[in-house]
């Protein structure tokens, strides 16, 4: 049985009004319970938390399945972060009524929209509160979500992933979150695809060296869960197995160990362009005519298509309007292979490619004097930055200072700030017009 799915022979009654104002009616009239699930230590057993369930009121054992509803219904309103921001307070309050200590760490599913709503929490045990953003809906707006986790981090809350692994695709932003715990959907445990799984371990293991990070997984129910469990390294576990969720939490002893203790978050702002963060590198660039550099760009593009639907392909065209025909393709081929696609340029007025995003690049951008690639993956990066210098080369030709990395900040730092020019989904098609 699914976690997430009510048990065998039970009726559901969908008790998640489809209508927005129901919706905020419901929520803000107290319509809606909290749950908690045990959160257990893969070593030790031990509890380390208890994980947030929320649904409609109603008959306990659809905790799980209304819990879903309610996302998802709170997720296609367009007051997503008014109606989180609530459900938030309610179950903190819920916990602190329930007699639960700060030192019982609280996973809770959360939108990125209400984090504008946070309170401070830095006087607090260190990240006793893990907010968990889908990984699915990162990539819908990844400006915005990179600046609400920052903010959400300095202010003393952890910040997690949830449903990732299932798709592949899922894990394409961990390294630009850089959860401190990775939560994985509850179909990971039944996928028998033994070469998705292999592929999902050893992306997601590259991200837990290097960061300290966790693995929790979620819907346990069977010993033969917990053997995948093992094989996929989780640290944290969650599910029927360990006990229903309920609405009468009980507090455990404080851990003898903090797993997240060791995550390191740099919990950086995403300032610059990649060329003004390439020379943090420390190093003389090189220098190139254009020829040379766009077969250098070419060279990474095509490592990118390599890839796999885990990384993220940032290209970078200064003020051009347009490009090559080989250009085109390549990125056509990008698109379609990797997690997220964009394109940006001051000579752009909308998407220069169907399925690539972009961005308005501003006048004044110093973006619009760079060229290049910045290429993200969960177990590897590479850049290619350029700055067009003002004066030809000795031949009269123009003439590029250039750098080439693969350090893994460097790569990273450039993406979330090349980021912050994308726009979201829901407002591409409007840069068009």
């Amino acid at each position: 049985m699914n976690a997430h799915q009510p048990m065998e022979g039970t009726t559901v009654v969908e008790a998640v009004p489809d209508d927005e104002l129901e919706l905020e009616e419901l929520v803000r009239s107290g319509g809606i319970e909290t749950f908690f699930a045990p959160v257990v230590d893969a070593l030790t057993f031990q509890r380390v938390g208890h994980q947030i369930l929320q649904a409609p009121t109603g008959s306990p054992e659809l905790g799980r399945a209304e819990s879903e509803n309610l996302r998802h219904a709170m997720r296609v309103s367009t007051i997503t972060g008014d109606i989180d921001a609530s459900l938030r307070d309610s179950a903190l309050r819920t916990a602190e009524g329930a007699g639960l200590p700060k030192s019982n760490r609280l996973f809770l599913h959360a939108e990125a929209e209400s984090f504008a709503t946070l309170e401070d929490r830095t006087g607090e045990p260190d990240r006793s509160v893990i907010l968990q953003l889908d990984a699915t809906r990162v990539a819908s707006s990844p400006a915005s979500v990179l600046r609400s986790v920052r903010s959400a981090r300095a202010m003393g809350w952890g910040v997690g992933m949830s449903s990732v692994g299932a798709d592949l695709r899922s894990t394409a932003f961990v390294p630009l979150v850089n959860p401190s715990v990775v939560g994985l959907h509850p179909d990971v445990l039944r996928i028998d695809c033994d070469s998705h799984l292999a592929e999902l371990n050893r992306l997601l293991h590259a991200h837990l060296e290097r960061t300290g990070a966790v693995i929790l997984a979620d819907g346990v129910e069977t010993e033969d869960d917990l053997d995948r469990v093992r094989a996929l390294g989780a640290r944290f576990m969650s599910g029927p197995y360990f006990g229903e969720a309920t609405k009468q939490p009980q507090a455990f002893s404080e851990p003898s160990e903090d797993a997240l203790v060791s995550h390191y978050s740099r919990n950086l702002p995403a300032l610059g362009t990649p060329y003004s963060i390439s020379q943090g590198l420390r190093r003389e660039p090189l220098v190139m005519n254009r020829e040379l550099l766009v077969a250098q760009i070419a060279a990474l593009e095509e490592r990118a298509l390599a890839s796999g639907t885990a990384t993220i392909t940032l290209g970078v065209f200064g003020e051009d309007d347009e490009f090559s025909e080989a250009t085109r393709l390549r990125y056509e081929k990008i698109r379609d292979t990797v997690g997220l696609t964009a394109m940006f340029s001051g000579g752009f007025d909308g998407p220069p490619i169907p399925g690539v995003r972009t961005g308005l690049v501003d006048a004044s951008d110093p973006i619009r004097n760079e060229h290049g690639v910045v290429v993200v993956g969960p177990d590897w990066s590479g850049m290619v930055a350029a700055s067009k210098r003002n004066d030809p080369g000795s031949d009269g030709q123009t003439v590029f200072d250039v750098y080439i990395t693969t350090d893994r900040y460097t790569c990273v730092d450039a993406a979330r700030s090349v980021l912050t020019r994308v726009a979201p989904l829901t407002a591409t098609a409007n840069l068009r017009a």
